[in-house]
């Protein structure tokens, strides 16, 4: 997992029911996506925040606009 350094993130149900938005800010730029379900956000700000961790430790700057 990613430090708060590195990687802040917020999921918020945009209507009682879904859909939820996941926010994640880091370095580069604002990732923002919408999921059916907070499961599945759930599970894509794990897949996300090994991406930024693995592109940090290779030096690699993160692209901006990472999308599904």
């Amino acid at each position: 997992m990613a430090g708060p350094d590195l990687v802040h993130w917020q999921l918020t149900a945009v209507e009682q029911a879904g859909p939820f938005r996941l926010t994640m800010h880091h370095a580069q730029g604002v990732i923002v996506e919408y999921f059916t379900d907070s499961t599945a956000a759930l599970l894509r700000e794990q897949e996300l925040e090994g991406l930024l961790v693995a592109a940090r430790a290779d030096g690699r700057a993160v692209p901006t606009g990472v999308t599904s």
